[in-house]
């Protein structure tokens, strides 16, 4: 098996099937990496006049002879692997009825890798997506008749059925959420399995490259006018300038220094591909580069803040169980105080709203009389903490839709310690950032009611 030469692009998931094999098997290769597309060499269109990869170039080991021969297409190259290295062919299983199960596998699998690229080259279109989640559930109840007890195909043995589907998986577990929002696992219980283990799989593992650099070889699959397509990578921030709760994360951002690529979401009505990225429809939406999906306003506050903890205020000290305790039982009370102050806008002449609302004001006033982290204009001292960052973009609501929807009450005027922190606030150059004048809220308001 001396003098096997194996040309693929180290991003290929059809050349990975070929490298998982030679590693199952022990089998010394000489790897040469190819270029891709326009980029590809002539040389090695004259090798392998297809233009694809992966290329294995062999002695002729059927013959004897001394000439070289060339193995062409992913799936011949990995069973062509797995013939030559001991125990010949076992990656196609043990019995006859389990090459069968093997074989009729790989005969399947193709559409579901197919609808996975169609997506991606619309990532939107709802007949694809449940295309691709058709196939998924095919796929699913196939693995379904083989997977018992074990984690693969075959149950406890690996075999060619993983090696094909493992590259793919391990790919699209990132690249369909950055792009596409479709979380690949989610109602594929058994693929995830296989991925889980197969990860532990050093064969597989050897040769994987990063979330973020797959995310950056598929792009050139998505439209070139796809919003997301321009974050390059980045963290995507899924947001509207209008809404509070997405504020908390625009807040923080500005507050860390974090520059994620800003896609403005409408709601209310909302847009109609928000589905997709957030089946709750609501922002802000934080996507990692990792491919990672981020959701609920105050989540995604805590996540950038311990992703970037050494960037601006520290906003929540997480394993403090006192400092923690003390900061969450505060954005509960910015929770409460929104949902009152909400009440009140939709009957500003109701007795009872108001003092519910008052009430809210109060216990916030309360908790921030404590000082827990010091004096300063903020609860959390002289710089903001989480707490702070859940209740501001409420209190500028508070401030920005009186008199025209608060019935001429005014409930900072009546709490000062409230106006005073969301004054400290919008003099930082965070909360000038990120909030508008009242005109642009009310102009919204009478826009859309919301």
């Amino acid at each position: 098996m001396s003098g096997l030469k194996l040309f693929l692009n180290k991003c290929c998931p059809y050349c990975h099937k070929a490298t998982i094999v030679a590693a199952e098997k022990n089998i010394p290769l000489e790897v040469v990496e190819v270029a891709l597309g326009d980029a590809m060499p002539d040389w090695y269109k004259k090798i392998n006049p297809n233009e694809t990869v992966p290329t294995l170039q062999a002695a002729n080991l059927c013959t004897g002879a001394t000439t070289e021969k060339f193995i062409y297409e992913s799936n011949l190259v990995a069973q062509y692997l797995d013939n030559i290295g001991a125990p010949a062919g076992s990656l196609m299983g043990a019995t006859p009825y389990q090459r069968h199960k093997v074989e009729f596998f790989l005969s399947q699998v193709g559409d579901l890798v197919g609808a996975a690229y169609n997506l991606l080259r619309d990532p939107y279109n709802g007949e694809r997506r449940q295309f691709l989640e058709d196939n998924i559930a095919y796929i699913e109840n196939i693995i379904a008749e083989t997977q018992l007890a074990g984690p693969f195909y075959l149950d406890e043995r690996f075999s060619m059925a993983d090696v094909v589907l493992l590259p793919f998986l391990a790919r699209f577990k990132s690249v369909l959420p950055y792009y596409t929002g479709f979380d690949l696992f989610s109602k594929a219980p058994r693929m995830a399995k296989v991925y889980a283990a197969g990860m532990k799989r050093p064969s597989v593992t050897r040769d994987l490259l990063s979330p973020r650099e797959y995310i950056a070889f598929y792009a050139k699959f998505v439209p070139k006018d796809f919003p997301a397509l321009a974050a390059q990578g980045n963290y995507i921030l899924y947001a509207n300038k209008f809404c509070p709760f997405a504020d908390r994360a625009r807040l923080t951002c500005a507050l860390k220094g974090i520059k994620p690529y800003y896609i403005e979401t409408p709601i209310h009505p909302e847009a109609p591909w928000l589905k997709y990225i957030n089946f709750r429809e609501t922002v802000p939406v934080l996507v990692t580069p990792d491919g990672e999906i981020i959701n609920e306003s105050q989540l995604v506050v805590q996540y950038l803040d311990q992703v970037f903890p050494n960037q601006g205020p520290r906003l929540l000290p997480l394993g403090k169980a006192d400092d923690e305790y003390d900061i969450q039982y505060f954005v509960t009370c910015a929770g409460n105080f929104f949902g009152a102050m909400y009440g009140f806008w939709q009957n500003n002449s109701s007795k009872e709203a108001k003092e519910e609302l008052q009430w809210a004001a109060n216990q916030l006033v309360k908790l921030l009389d404590v000082k827990p982290f010091g004096d300063g204009p903020f609860y959390g001292g002289k710089v903001p903490n989480a707490g702070d960052v859940s209740l501001i973009s409420f209190l500028y609501r508070a401030r920005v839709y009186h008199p025209e929807r608060t019935g001429g009450y005014d409930v900072l005027a009546d709490y000062p310690r409230l106006a005073a922190l969301l004054d400290a606030a919008l003099a930082t150059e965070a909360g000038k950032a990120v909030y508008h004048p009242k005109e642009a809220y009310i102009a919204r308001f009478n826009e859309c009611g919301h």
